[in-house]
């Protein structure tokens, strides 16, 4: 069965990566018991969509939010944008121009043109912001 992760799952992960963060350095990079670990304890949280969340699946999801997390970031505080959990980016036709542009340059920004990413304020509270400047 291939693992998915709903909204549930993903605040389960978060969690469990704040309760041990301390145990990490600045970067917040696992080794592999802790993965183990976070595998064993979201099967204990019963997933609630698709298959056992495996140390590996947990890893990788834990990379492509961080990922994420580094996009949306820089669209709330560099691009010029206002953004918001409800409406992304909110591009208007008055602003369309000036979006089409940034995501030449940002594609990864593409899907929060108007729509919010539900885990940016939890990802805010465990990674502080990097973005400087506009580039």
């Amino acid at each position: 069965m291939q693992v998915s992760w709903s909204d549930k799952d993903m605040f389960a992960l978060l969690d469990f990566i704040d309760s041990h963060k301390a145990t990490t350095g600045d970067g917040l990079n696992f080794k592999a018991p802790f993965w183990n670990a976070c595998a064993a304890s979201l099967m204990l949280a019963n997933p609630e969509k698709g298959g056992p969340k495996t140390p590996k699946s947990c890893k990788e999801k834990w990379k492509r939010v961080r990922d994420t997390y580094v996009v949306i970031d820089h669209l709330s505080h560099s691009s010029g944008f206002a953004y918001s959990l409800k409406s992304g980016a909110d591009i208007s036709v008055a602003n369309e121009n000036s979006w089409d542009g940034y995501v030449k340059v940002h594609k990864d920004a593409a899907p929060y043109k108007n729509k919010g990413w539900l885990f940016y304020d939890r990802m805010s509270a465990l990674i502080p912001s990097k973005c400087k400047g506009l580039n």
